[in-house]
């Protein structure tokens, strides 16, 4: 699921969809184990003076996906805290490549493995890879 530049991180509008299907009861007890997965951290950009500038600030805003994340993060601390909610983001090397940038695959590749080869991510999609299946880590 993805929402382009109103909700690149949906899962708020995942969470409130899944709830409107599976209510009344709340979801919380329901959910076994929530996945998302981001398009890279993006760098932090200063807000300048020229039109330009304001321009791709405001496209930054819109398409803002880390806020979302620690913000559900924040909400649903139970999920987290029980294993049940995993988040795995390139933290670097995409920074500077835009959603519609699909030509430089082979940066994304590197910048993706890279990521995955870290021994703290691997061990949490092991962990998720288990809670997925219904074993016990």
């Amino acid at each position: 699921m993805d929402g382009a530049t109103g909700a690149n991180n949906p899962v708020v509008e995942l969470w409130n969809e899944a709830q409107m299907m599976w209510g009344p009861e709340p979801l919380d007890g329901k959910v076994k184990c929530l996945v998302s997965i981001g398009a890279g951290i993006p760098s932090l950009k200063p807000f300048k003076n020229d039109v330009f500038t304001i321009g791709e600030t405001l496209v930054a805003i819109a398409t803002e996906t880390e806020r979302t994340a620690e913000r559900f993060k924040h909400d649903k601390t139970y999920l987290d805290s029980s294993g049940r909610y995993y988040r795995f983001n390139v933290v670097r090397g995409l920074e500077d490549i835009g959603f519609e940038e699909s030509t430089k695959w082979k940066e994304i590749v590197v910048a993706t493995r890279r990521y995955i080869g870290s021994q703290d991510v691997f061990k949490q999609i092991q962990t998720c890879a288990s809670t997925l299946v219904g074993q016990e880590s």
